[in-house]
């Protein structure tokens, strides 16, 4: 395997590198920083923001050219949400990253046409509709129910953990439309205007401080032109589009970001003591943690790579998303350490190390045990999908 990006690719990089330096701006930060919003930007800059990716021609590189993208290979796709990232850049989610890829694979012509011109310019917002009160990891146990009527589809049901909702202008959403199956089979997957009567958006508080949000659906009337791939066959749509959002998640940008940090931490040199790059034990805890960083950035790009064949990678997806989160969490509990005693301290504390970043990483980054499978199911899918061991 090649492990070097050609000489375009790095151009490339180079370009969205200074584009994000130039747009992301510490004061541009401190305007639009929003605590309450998971992506700590305002939701207002981050759909401005969106769209400025879209005129600069950003979203969709690796798109067919028939629906407005750049027809590049994924590898650009995969540099793109790197340096996103990196630099802590609104706007790199399920819009921008694997529903219009699982549009593109499980979607009708006429949806593909209607949304994918849209999302490459950067004008929508999607929230996805998998889990619930009730189904969580256990997917496959979701009740919010679909039932024909004419030339619709009436939806009803509750789902949890729903991301940006608040902000969507459609959802990406997974119902039961036969009760007489269950589990994996009688599922299937349609798009949601926001819009549609019946449609509500409530909130709650997260451990991080930002604001989560839950979406209920009463009687809210679909069109059968917007279910998505074949009726009672939405499993197969979920599990396409999950291995299109792991593939996204895995991207090793935030570990590289959480590198760089410590590391100029530990390079200052304070009053009364040397800087804390000079104790061999804390180098020796840096350098196992740059292995694990540079570890998930090849398989971020190894998958870009399967991707950039035509293939379609599933297993290979959950193993890199495992290896890129878990090396966050020990970056989080390897920051925490080095920072002393002033990590605990929260954003707004004039003591507060590093802004408090560390510190509100380190309860964000919680979700990540759970979120997109959770570790040890994520464990069990390479087991079994990957390595062919027995349930």
């Amino acid at each position: 395997m090649d492990f070097q990006l050609t000489a375009d690719e790095q151009a490339f990089r180079s370009e969205v590198r200074d584009f994000f330096k130039r747009e992301l701006t510490p004061e541009v930060w401190k305007a639009h920083r929003d605590a309450t919003e998971q992506s700590m930007w305002s939701a207002e800059f981050t759909k401005a923001f969106r769209r400025k990716l879209g005129t600069a021609g950003y979203i969709g590189m690796g798109w067919p050219k028939e629906y407005g993208g750049g027809g590049r290979n994924r590898i650009y796709q995969t540099i793109l949400w790197d340096e996103m990232e990196y630099h802590r850049a609104p706007g790199i989610d399920r819009s921008v990253t694997y529903i219009p890829n699982a549009m593109i694979a499980f979607g009708s012509e006429a949806q593909k046409t209607e949304f994918l011109p849209k999302m490459v310019r950067g004008e929508l917002t999607w929230f996805v509709g998998y889990s619930e009160p009730d189904a969580g990891s256990d997917l496959a146990s979701l009740k919010t129910k679909a039932i024909e009527e004419g030339d619709h589809f009436v939806i009803t049901g509750q789902k949890a953990f729903s991301s940006d909702a608040h902000m969507a202008d459609y959802g990406w959403v997974a119902t039961r439309t036969d009760a007489t199956f269950t589990k994996h089979h009688g599922l299937t997957m349609f798009i949601v205007d926001m819009k549609s009567p019946g449609v509500t958006v409530t909130k709650y508080p997260t451990l991080a401080g930002w604001t989560h949000h839950a979406v209920h659906f009463d009687n809210v009337r679909v069109p059968k032109s917007m279910m998505v791939g074949e009726r009672n066959q939405g499993w197969k749509v979920v599990m396409g589009a999950i291995d299109f959002e792991r593939a996204a998640l895995a991207s090793a940008g935030l570990v590289n970001y959480q590198l760089d940090r410590l590391l100029a931490w530990c390079a200052q040199e304070r009053e009364g003591s040397a800087a804390l790059l000079e104790d061999p034990l804390v180098r020796d805890d840096l350098v196992r943690l740059a292995i694990e960083a540079e570890t998930g950035k090849l398989m971020s790009y190894w998958l870009a790579s399967l991707h950039a064949k035509g293939l379609r990678p599933q297993h290979e997806t959950s193993l890199a998303l495992l290896v890129k989160r878990e090396t966050a969490r020990r970056f989080d509990a390897a920051g925490l350490e080095l920072l002393g005693q002033f990590a605990p301290l929260r954003a707004g504390s004039p003591a507060a190390a590093l802004g408090g970043e560390v510190e509100v990483e380190y309860r964000d980054h919680l979700y990540f045990q759970f979120a997109a499978g959770g570790f040890d199911i994520t464990r069990n899918v390479v087991a079994t999908r990957g390595l062919g061991l027995p349930r």
